[in-house]
């Protein structure tokens, strides 16, 4: 009996998921289709948005195939940069545009893509531009300690559930980077 892809399968989910099993070394009979799946997904995309993107990143860092994925990190790089999906200067959004569907201002930015040095899109960033853009994380904690939700907030409690995990997010990024916190 075929299997219906209905509704069809999407990198926005499974990469981040194959990514995770793969990196903790987690083996199962659907990790080789889903891996299969996340690889034609990732070599196919010619535009993307940054959400994408960063699900793409998220399975291409713990891909076991190691030269494939440096491969396709550096197809996706270009594509980034061609399409202008990070924000390289925070100080001029305005000249960055931002994803259909997106919040008004809701840009990504290096470190989005880039959360650990160790990351494949480290390699798509100028030392500069990445250390801009963890500057300009920095600069974000409000004064209570948390930082805030940059997406559209389409109800009060789903952005107040979610500003813990976009805090945590925040320290990790800036801890991986060495990045003091006040």
């Amino acid at each position: 009996m075929p299997v219906v892809d209905d509704p069809p399968s999407e990198l926005l989910a499974t990469g981040p998921v194959v990514g995770l099993l793969h990196r903790n070394e987690v083996w199962h009979a659907w990790l080789f289709r889903a891996t299969d799946f996340c690889w034609r997904a990732v070599e196919s995309l010619e535009k993307s948005h940054p959400y994408e993107i960063e699900a793409a990143v998220t399975f291409l860092d713990s891909a076991p195939d190691r030269p494939r994925a440096e491969a396709a990190a550096d197809r996706l790089g270009r594509l980034v940069r061609e399409h202008r999906l990070a924000a390289l200067d925070p100080d001029g959004l305005d000249a960055y545009p931002v994803s259909p569907g997106y919040a008004p201002g809701e840009h990504h930015f290096p470190y989005d893509y880039a959360r650990t040095p160790r990351s494949l899109a480290r390699a798509w960033f100028t030392d500069d531009e990445m250390a801009r853009s963890l500057d300009h994380l920095a600069a974000q904690q409000q004064e209570d300690g948390g930082w805030p939700v940059r997406w559209r907030h389409w109800a009060p409690a789903p952005a107040l559930e979610a500003r813990p995990l976009v805090t945590i997010e925040a320290l990790r990024v800036l801890s991986a980077y060495d990045r003091a916190v006040d």
